[in-house]
């Protein structure tokens, strides 16, 4: 089977591997990357974090049928197995509803098979099981996006926007998204509970943190303060208070224990 040629190609890779590759144009408003990992543990603990990122996933592990990762409002622990090769589609923040056809609060902080959510789904996997290298795998997964685009058609384009803008600038304040969309306060609210899973000031601090993430791992060296002054924080304290509150970490365990390159969609080019 195809999927045999995969997984000998990547399970030969002998240490921890991750890359983020863009979609393809017509996806990039609901879609921010697909991704691939290989699982090399090294005598490290079999549980890892993950960091909200405001998104949800759809994931495939080894030649298991796909998984759906919602978003979540806290750090993830997941159990990864040794030598495990993981091919993900990472749906943008406020995706969830266009392209699952369910809103996020089902699916917030924990997830389901994709057959589960979206019945249909099982030829996905047969034909993922078919595909011998990471550039069909990729293929097959935008395909099945485009078409759980159309069969939803959720009117969620306005919300997605609006995340891309706390995404782009996380010093935006949230009545100014507000007044752009023509919300008033409580239906911003419930725009980002149904397409989030969560408000627009929990998805603002996440964000945040993950822009403090994206700063520290620029080429010019900063430090925490700086970090936290350009991810819009009132002060270093205000960013360890929303890093222990969201990551569990504070921002110097966080970076001992991070690896650059995670979350290259942020970039705004991307």
């Amino acid at each position: 089977m195809g999927v045999d040629r995969f997984l000998v190609r990547f399970k030969s890779i002998d240490s921890p591997y991750y890359q983020e590759t863009r979609p393809s144009i017509d996806l990039l408003d609901t879609v921010a990357c697909l991704w691939v990992r290989v699982v090399r543990l090294a005598g490290a603990p079999s549980l890892s974090p993950i960091i909200p990122d405001g998104c949800a996933d759809i994931m495939i592990y080894d030649d298991a049928p796909p998984f759906v990762a919602g978003p979540d409002a806290t750090t993830r622990w997941t159990r990864l197995r040794e030598g495990t090769v993981i091919v993900g589609i990472r749906l943008r923040p406020g995706a969830v509803r266009a392209i699952l056809g369910c809103p996020a609060g089902l699916i917030l902080n924990g997830g389901a098979l994709l057959s589960d959510l979206a019945p249909g789904a099982g030829p996905l996997h047969q034909r993922l099981l078919m595909a011998a290298s990471l550039r069909q795998r990729y293929a097959l997964l935008e395909d099945w996006v485009r078409g759980a685009i159309v069969r939803h058609a959720t009117p969620d384009h306005a919300v997605i926007a609006a995340c891309r803008l706390f995404v782009n600038d996380p010093q935006l304040e949230i009545g100014e998204v507000a007044r752009r969309f023509n919300w008033n306060v409580r239906a911003i609210h419930r725009q980002f509970r149904a397409a989030c899973g969560y408000g627009p000031k929990h998805f603002q601090r996440i964000m945040r943190i993950q822009h403090a993430i994206r700063v520290v791992h620029s080429t010019t060296p900063v430090t925490l303060a700086e970090a936290a002054h350009a991810a819009g924080y009132a002060d270093q304290p205000h960013m360890n208070r929303d890093f222990r509150d969201i990551t569990g970490f504070s921002p110097r365990q966080y970076f001992a224990i991070d690896r650059p390159g995670w979350g290259a969609w942020m970039v705004d080019r991307w």
